[in-house]
């Protein structure tokens, strides 16, 4: 007989029972056999057990774990590997959590004021928030665990597992912080905080243990799991308890666990009947279905209770009632499996219904459950009296409305209006009677009968209606009446309506607020694993915004719970509602696209789960805002009133708490902040005030009520900041005004509002709207008066007091005679312009700074205005005449005007610095006082004495200059004999002259030593006169000599003609614009020269004849090859007038060489330098219309550099994912485009290499058009690959690569086409030309096989393969080429690119291995950038100056080599892709340890580049020596801190104590400065070391060797850092700040971290080496008065030891002996004898406990030392 069907199998042996549980194994299919499968084994629970055919035993719940024969569990497939790693990571984030729960957070000292009250009662309420929503994701989260596990693992979604594990530990550790803040505030509040730290740790223990039962390894049984759920939904409704936030009434939880606990009962009594139905049925597979379905449905059933404890204390949730209708649906699910099974099992009538009834009985009770869900959904019970009329009246309206056209509808509806209406006409006349309030009743009573008039109405247009069925008019009449029956209800009810709107706005607006919790979680969570940083930052950014709008939101809607009748926190809650919508749509979209990004697919449907979530409950939250603001509008104005009284009141509050001086700034505010906030504020309240005059005018009652509410927020928000600003000032009288001018804004503003109010019922009335706006010009005063008062802004408006006093002097009409002399009142001047124009620069800084920077720097500037001023009323005095006078009063006035626009410029933009053109009116005010005082000093200098005189004096000379520049006119009758006489005459006059002026000027002229020197030139000059006359002749040969070379080199020009021209036009047209460029250079040299050093103007005039001669003689051969004949000549003619011009410059210079002091001179040198460089640019010019086509390739050149450049930025875009595409655009759409341009551009390649050697023109026609095609190309393949979609990055990486191939192949085309312009067809040039085509139409071809292959996807990583294979081996010949490379650069950054290849290695065997088509692309994308970058790289090493010849031919052929390989490597690749076989695949292991051994010699030949001086960056030792010199560094600049300090000034005491502290300072200075010598000493041992091998540079016992260098940087870092600490002790010591006991602990902490040093120096050290010898010598430093200590350890210790003595002895100096009162009484006096023994006790115990603290703290650092540092130690 065949044995029965079941779950398990008994086998009885002496008396032991063991039970073999089938494991789930797997099978896609039923199969018939032994149920002999793999099996646990373990012991069973209750002893033996008989059963035959036809019955079930009991099920074996019991379990011991720890038996399972691991051997026959499954392995763990990736996705249940992945989940465990997720749990892992949730477990130790849960534990990390739970260790922060001991201690609450440090709160801020807080003052006792309305703001401060606020900010605590806002602060738990948004605490509370946040816990609440964390709470319900954590057992939302846990439920979907329970659910998601069930059945059979092989169909377990394990990413949603994961999610589910995600949400839970990610909001449990946001829940902690905010659970500490919460129980932080409970404590302050006089609560119990430790309570709640409790609650949460028990939350996060429940939680821990729900994660071990969920691991897919783990052997504990499904009822465990079931269990820890349980416990986790018991903790959550706790902590729930504790916060007072548990808002589920006890009654409905206890009932659904009732509804729950019925559908349990239900399907027991189910699996009871399908027991039954498997007992009868005797074919054996049906009864196994029959037994499975009841077993299921079991299970189902069991999970749905442990789901309700779970969910019920957060059943409030959405997402925990989700998870419950989840558990429902299953067990429904399991129900239907049961009946199905026994109808396919049995045709027993009899069974079969008593199994449909027992199914009914689970259906109906699943439905009581969901249907008492629901109504906790919907919000319980309706609310008010009217709300089931009104709401059937509203509904009912609009299906008619809906109906029209259907008349025999519209009166049925009717008819249930009537009947509506009737009953809320009776309960609105019930409630009239019951009013006791007159004015009330009758208002409800006139609702009534308006009511019943509509819907009397309303019944007679239906009766027509159904009298005739047919006429629109009759239901057109119904429906208007229907519409008047509606408005009338909205009337009637209307503040029942508004409640239930109000309701249902705050109910949205949690869930919306809650939502956007959990998606600020997520995306916490989510940041770890997100692989595009710009996507992780806008999503932070969003994030960031909406958690500002969170708070606002949850006070709105606690404001609104709290205050039910309050039409003000009502409308706050619309506000904050309102305002939510954006932010809270933009984080939406940016999770959205962030989700695609992260790597992690746990977080990212996490992420993605909640962004659903919010963006459905912003879809609520806009729909409620919406309604609510319908209802509650009218309010607006009377709720802004209200708000701004409010503000009031709270400012008054804070004015009471600044007087007492309890008045502090709420946590985050500083006054930069506040500051900014009230110049923000300010702009905004205006703004807003604006608004709403406008809506006044226009008479919309509505609208104006929105811009009241717009103006009082505003309000609240400068009401906060000037209560920042106060409780950040110091000073009392400032922390009054500003108060007192916030709460005058705010009394003025509420003025403001209830005129509004008048004057919106009056629309057109002027005299309201006159009044309104003197309102309104009052709030913007005080507004002003308010800003004011900002720290800066007062000081301005001191500064600028300040300048119009000082100002006033200049009003007088005569100033008093001066006491100084003009030199010394010029000078005066002088010095107060410098400091003014100082002061001014400062203020423009300042503005953009701090407040308190603004209030200095004004400060300082009406200081220095004032001495500015005072020292041009000084000069002004000096004015000889009235009319001098008052032109420098009138300029006095102009600076002061233009420092009060700095000053008020400054102003404006402290207050608000966002402002546009602020910043610029600021430099423009800044410029004007600089020009002004310029101007003012200019006018100074030349009323000096005698200076007009110096002024005539000089123009004559200017003019006698005219005849000396024309010396062929005659000016007199003189022969040459005659006129040497006169000039020798008049040189004697001329000297006398210059010694008179001399001598005048020794007493005058502040510039004595110029005007000196300026005299002793001249009278060597006039000396030198009779000389320079004689050897005249011979100097002008000299000039003369150059400009002859420029006149006959032009001359040549035009001779005969010359023989064949041996090179090309373009040959000989580059050397041309070289040299005309170098004559450039020349010439502007020659104009600096001639400002700095004359005398070198004939070495330059030297070099531009020669220059020039080299030009024309090019000249000549180039305008015979050029084109046509006039090209030709007009090169000849610019050359020539160059020539000219520079003959004339040569002469020029020549003459300033002779006088260079001549002004006159130096201004025609500049002036004929500025022509010749005109004309050099007329010869370019020239040249470039030579050869028109070789300038276009060059401009070609250039455009194809930038579309090369624009393509690497593309693929930037691309390889980050953001290329998206346009539209719902695909590259079908674009295929054709790139296919057609593609052959375009071959085209005119073909074009351009045919023109290289035709004429410039067509060449110049050709360059153009293949520029033109190449972007229109990139453009379009740039269009393709985005429409291939960023999810898609390698394959658009690989198109737009293959474009840019073929943009290089232009480049250098165009360029071999320029090299090849002119010449003869067996040129190397033109042989190069024909290279370069060949490697263009490769790449075009290219480029084809890659657009055709793109979508293919079994061949797209293939060609992408194929088109890096051609690169690279395009690249390797640019390598190979003799070409040197634009620039060089280090061996560092060669070895840096050689991780690229080692990677990309990797990479291609991994491709070569899985034959997938992406792996190939993205290792042909790899490949690509490694390669190119190593090649290039290679060769900008290789050719660096300071590299040997036979070390660059090494790289250079290892970085060929190394090429070569990978290219084999890539080629084998693409072999196996075509034929994949073991064999092949087996051999990529040879090719890349080929590519491996080329990478290790190429590091070799790069280390070699840097010969001795190598070093390993990573190399311990090298750290260690960067450490010391950072020490030494970082004790230097202590001791400078030292330097600069001086004693406290205190009145003198007694004479031994007057220099204690200047020897405190002198010691520390010695301390700091022998530490100081002694790092740099060991730095230099530390750098021996490494030369003499003892210690390696790189070690071959790195360990030992690094753990030495790790113990030197310990001791350099210590001895830097207790320096540090010794240095601010001392400055605390002698500031009078702190106690001489820290500053002598301080000390004795350097002198032990030196000793430490030493010894770590010492450990590997020769003592008789220099560097050791170094180490001892070099630290001697001042001990006591100065003398010389013979080791470092010693000058350090004594420095110490002064110290030590030296606060010592100041503190005993300081102590005093205490006076003690003994007490006379027996008791009292053993009374004091108890109590000073305690203290003595005490003290002793704290003096034990800080050796012990001490002594640990040393153990630490020790730890860390070699075992060599610490035996030295010890010793």
């Amino acid at each position: 007989m065949r044995s029965p069907p079941c779950w398990k199998t008994l086998c009885l042996q002496r008396s032991k029972s063991t039970v073999m549980q089938q494991q789930f194994n797997h099978v896609g299919k039923a199969e018939l056999g032994s149920v002999a499968l793999p099996a646990i084994m373990r012991t069973g629970a209750g002893g033996p057990e008989n059963f035959q055919v036809g019955t079930m035993p009991q099920p074996q719940l019991q379990i011991t774990s720890g038996q399972m024969h691991r051997g026959h569990m499954p392995p763990l497939t990736s996705a249940q590997q992945a989940l465990t790693g997720t749990i892992n990571s949730s477990m130790q984030a849960v534990h990390a959590a739970q260790a922060t729960l001991d201690d609450f957070e440090t709160l801020p000292p807080l003052g006792q004021d309305a703001a401060s009250k606020a900010w605590r009662k806002n602060k738990m309420d948004e605490s509370k928030h946040e816990i609440h929503s964390q709470v319900d994701a954590i057992t939302a989260g846990t439920a979907s665990v329970v659910n998601l596990t069930a059945g059979d693992p092989a169909d377990t979604d394990y990413t949603a597992v994961g999610c589910a594990v995600t949400t839970i530990s990610s909001n449990l550790t946001e829940m902690s912080k905010g659970v500490k803040l919460l129980a932080a505030l409970m404590e302050d509040e006089g609560g119990n905080g430790r309570q709640l730290l409790q609650a949460a740790k028990n939350l996060a223990s429940a939680v821990s243990d729900l994660l071990k039962t969920a691991q897919p390894a783990s052997a504990e049984p499904r009822q465990n799991l079931l269990q820890a759920a349980g416990l986790v939904g018991q903790t959550s409704g706790e902590l729930l308890q504790q916060i007072g936030e548990s808002d589920t009434d006890p009654r409905f939880q206890d009932m659904l666990m009732q509804l729950a606990k019925a559908v349990a009962n239900a399907a027991a009594a189910l699996v009871l009947k399908a027991k039954n139905v498997a007992q009868k049925t005797e074919d054996a597979a049906l009864q196994t279905q029959v037994i499975a379905a009841a077993t299921q449905c079991a299970l189902s059933t069991s999970q749905l209770v442990a789901c309700t404890k779970v969910v019920a204390p957060t059943i409030s949730s959405p997402v925990c009632q989700e998870q419950l209708i989840e558990a429902g649906k299953l067990v429904a699910k399991s129900a239907e499996g049961c009946v199905e099974a026994s109808k396919a099992a049995t045709s027993d009538d009899q069974l079969l219904k008593q199994v449909g009834v027992a199914a009914t009985a689970v259906t109906q009770a699943l439905n009581d459950l969901l249907q008492h869900i629901k109504q906790h959904a919907l919000g319980g019970q309706p609310i008010g009296r009217y709300d089931q009329a009104t709401d059937t009246i509203l509904n009912v309206t609009e299906n008619i409305f809906s109906s029209m056209g259907d008349a025999g509808e519209m009166v049925r509806q009717a008819r249930i209006l009537a009947q509506a209406t009737s009953d809320l006409v009776n309960a609105i006349k019930a409630d009239a009677e019951g009013e006791t309030d007159l004015e009330n009743s009758r208002k409800l009573l006139s609702a009534a009968k308006i009511l019943a008039d509509a819907t009397a109405k309303m019944v007679e247009a239906a009766k027509g209606a159904a009298a005739h069925p047919d006429s629109e008019e009759q239901q057109q009449r119904l429906r208007e009446a229907a519409e008047g029956l509606r408005m009338a209800t909205n009337a009637a009810a209307q503040n029942a309506i508004k409640k239930k709107l109000v309701h249902k706005l705050e109910h949205a607006a949690k869930q919306a607020a809650a939502s956007a919790t959990q998606t600020i979680a997520a995306a916490q969570h989510a940041s770890s694993s997100n692989k595009n940083p710009a996507a992780q930052q806008q999503l932070v950014q969003s994030c960031k915004v909406v958690a500002e709008q969170i708070p606002m939101l949850v006070q709105g809607v606690r404001g609104s719970q709290s205050q039910p009748d309050s039409p003000s926190a009502q409308l706050a809650l619309i506000a904050a509602s309102q305002n939510f919508l954006q932010p809270g749509g933009k984080m939406v979209a940016a999770a959205k696209a962030t989700v695609p990004t992260i790597t992690d697919q746990a977080s990212a449907m996490q992420l993605s789960q909640c962004a659903k979530n919010l963006a459905a409950a912003l879809a609520e939250l806009r729909t409620a805002a919406q309604k609510a603001q319908e209802a509650c509008g009218p309010l607006e104005i009377d709720s802004a009133l209200g708000l701004v009284q409010s503000l009031e009141r709270d400012l008054q509050e804070a004015k009471a708490a600044a007087r007492d001086g309890k008045l502090k700034p709420l946590p985050g505010e500083t006054m930069e902040k506040c500051a900014q906030d009230l110049g923000n504020s300010t702009k905004a309240v205006s703004s807003a005030i604006a608004h709403l005059l406008g809506e006044v005018a226009q008479g919309n009652e509505n609208y104006t009520g929105i811009a009241a509410r717009e103006v009082a927020q505003a309000l609240r928000s400068l009401s906060q900041a000037a209560r920042g600003v106060a409780a950040n000032t110091s000073d009392p009288q400032a922390q009054s005004a500003m108060l007192e001018c916030a709460s005058d804004v705010m009394d003025k503003a509420n003025n403001l509002i209830e005129e509004a109010r008048k004057a919106v019922a009056k629309p057109g009335d002027p005299e309201s709207q006159q009044r309104l706006a003197q309102v309104a010009k009052a709030v913007s005063q005080a507004l002003n008066r308010c800003v004011n008062c900002l720290p800066g802004q007062r000081d301005v408006d001191a500064a600028i007091r300040m300048v119009g006093e000082a100002s006033k002097r200049l009003l007088s009409d005569s100033f008093p005679p001066s006491t100084k002399s003009f030199q010394e009142a010029q000078s005066q001047l002088n010095q107060a312009a410098a400091g003014l124009n100082q002061s001014a620069n400062e203020l423009v800084q300042a503005s953009r700074g701090t407040p308190q920077d603004l209030a200095k720097s004004s400060g300082k500037f009406g200081h220095d205005f004032n001495e500015f001023l005072q020292a041009g009323v000084e000069m002004a005095s000096q004015s000889p005449n009235k009319e001098d006078q008052a032109q420098v009063v009138s300029n006095l006035k102009s600076i002061s005007m233009s420092s009060s626009k700095l000053l008020l410029a400054a102003k404006a933009l402290s207050a608000d610095p966002a402002a546009p053109n602020l910043k610029n009116q600021l430099a423009a005010a800044a410029r004007a006082v600089t020009d002004s005082i310029n101007q003012l000093i200019t006018m100074c200098t030349q009323q000096a004495p005698g200076q007009k005189e110096c002024d005539n004096a000089l123009r004559e000379l200017e003019t006698v200059k005219e005849l000396l520049e024309n010396p062929t006119q005659t000016v007199n009758d003189m022969s040459y004999f005659n006129c040497l006489d006169s000039v020798m005459e008049n040189s004697k006059v001329l000297g006398e002259s210059m010694a008179g002026i001399s001598q005048n000027a020794k007493n005058t002229a502040h510039t004595q030593e110029a005007l000196e020197e300026a005299v002793q030139m001249m009278k060597e000059a006039v000396e030198d006169l009779t000389t320079t006359l004689n050897e005249a002749a011979s100097a002008a040969g000299v000039v003369g000599g150059m400009v002859d070379s420029i006149t006959q080199a032009i001359n040549q020009l035009d001779e005969g003609p010359m023989g064949e021209p041996e090179g090309t036009f373009v040959d000989y047209q580059t050397t041309m614009v070289k040299t005309a460029k170098a004559i450039a250079v020349t010439v502007q040299e020659m104009v600096t020269k001639s400002t700095t050093n004359p005398d070198e103007l004939g070495i330059l005039a030297n070099q531009l004849t020669h220059d020039y001669g080299q030009l024309a003689q090019e000249a000549k051969p180039a305008a015979l090859t050029a084109e046509n004949e006039e090209i030709g000549s007009h090169i000849k003619r610019r050359v020539q007038e160059l020539g000219h011009g520079c003959a004339a410059l040569v002469t020029k210079a020549g003459a300033l060489q002779c006088s260079p002091s001549d002004a006159y001179t130096k201004k025609e040198l500049i002036e004929t330098a500025r022509k010749v460089s005109e004309k050099v640019s007329h010869v370019l010019a020239a040249l470039q219309a030579g050869n028109r086509g070789t300038q276009a390739c060059i401009t070609a050149a250039s455009a194809v550099s930038g579309i090369i450049a624009d393509l690497d930025t593309t693929i930037m875009f691309a390889t980050a994912g953001t290329l998206n595409r346009e539209n719902s655009e695909t590259f079908a759409d674009h295929r054709e485009g790139i296919l057609k341009t593609a052959k375009a551009l071959v085209e005119d390649t073909k074009v351009l290499v045919q023109n290289a050697t035709a004429s410039q023109e067509k060449l110049a026609q050709a360059a153009q058009s293949s520029v033109s095609t190449i972007t229109r190309l990139a453009e379009v393949v740039k269009l393709g690959a985005a429409s291939l979609g960023s999810e898609d990055p390698e394959t658009q990486v690989v198109l737009i690569n293959a474009v840019k191939d073929v943009a290089k192949a232009l480049g250098d085309l165009i360029g071999a086409t320029k090299a090849a312009a002119g010449k003869a067809g067996d040129d190397p040039a033109v042989y190069q030309l024909k290279n370069s085509a060949k490697v263009m139409v490769t790449n075009v071809t290219s480029l084809l096989k890659t657009v055709k292959a793109v979508e293919d996807e079994a061949t797209k990583g293939t060609r992408a393969l194929e088109a890096t294979i051609e690169h690279i081996r395009q690249e390797l010949a640019v390598f190979s080429s003799p070409v040197p490379p634009a620039k060089v650069s280090t061996p560092e950054d060669f070895i840096r690119m050689t991780k690229g290849i080692t990677m990309a290695t990797a990479k291609a065997v991994a491709a070569g291995n899985s034959c997938r088509q992406e792996d190939v692309i993205a290792t042909a994308n790899l490949s690509r950038r490694a390669i190119a970058d190593m090649l290039r790289s290679c060769k900008e090493a290789a050719y660096h100056p300071e590299v040997s010849g036979d070390v660059r031919q090494r790289a250079l052929r290892f970085g060929k080599e190394c090429a070569d390989g990978y290219l084999e490597l890539l080629e084998h690749v693409l072999v196996i892709l075509q034929k994949p076989t073991h064999e092949l695949k087996q051999q990529l292991a040879g090719f890349s340890k080929r590519v491996a051994s080329s990478v290790t010699e190429l590091i070799q030949a790069a280390e070699a580049m840097k010969g001795t001086e190598w070093v390993d960056p990573e190399d311990p030792t090298v750290i260690a020596e960067n450490e010391l010199l950072g020490a030494a560094a970082a004790i230097e600049a202590a001791a400078k801190k030292l330097e600069q300090l001086k004693p406290r000034a205190k009145p003198k005491q007694a004479d031994e104590s007057l220099n204690f502290e200047e020897q405190i300072l002198e010691a520390a200075k010695s301390i700091a400065a022998a530490t100081s010598a002694l790092v740099k000493a060991a730095s230099a041992a530390q750098r021996e070391l490494v030369a003499q091998g003892k210690v390696g540079a790189i070690p071959a016992n790195a360990v030992d060797d690094g753990q030495w260098s790790q113990g030197l940087i310990s001791a350099a870092r210590m001895v830097a850092a207790a320096t540090n600490n010794l240095c601010e002790a001392a400055n605390a010591a002698v500031q009078g700040h702190a106690s001489e006991e820290k500053l002598i602990s301080s000390a004795k902490q350097v002198a032990a971290s030196t000793a430490q040093l030493l010894v770590a120096c010492k450990v590997k050290a020769d003592h008789d080496s220099e560097a050791m010898k170094r180490l001892q010598v070099s630290p001697r430093r001042v001990n006591d008065a100065g003398l010389l200590s013979p080791a470092a350890g010693n000058a350090v210790k004594r420095a110490s030891d002064n110290l030590v003595k030296a606060a010592q002895k100041a503190a005993a100096f300081q102590d005093h002996d205490e006076t003690v009162v003994v007490k006379e009484k027996m008791v009292g006096g053993i009374a004091q004898i108890i109590a000073a023994q305690e203290e003595m006790l005490r003290k002793e115990r704290e003096l034990e406990e800080a050796r012990k603290k001490l002594a640990m703290i040393r153990q630490q650092q020790y730890k860390f030392l070699p075992s060599e540092l610490r035996d030295e130690e010890q010793n």
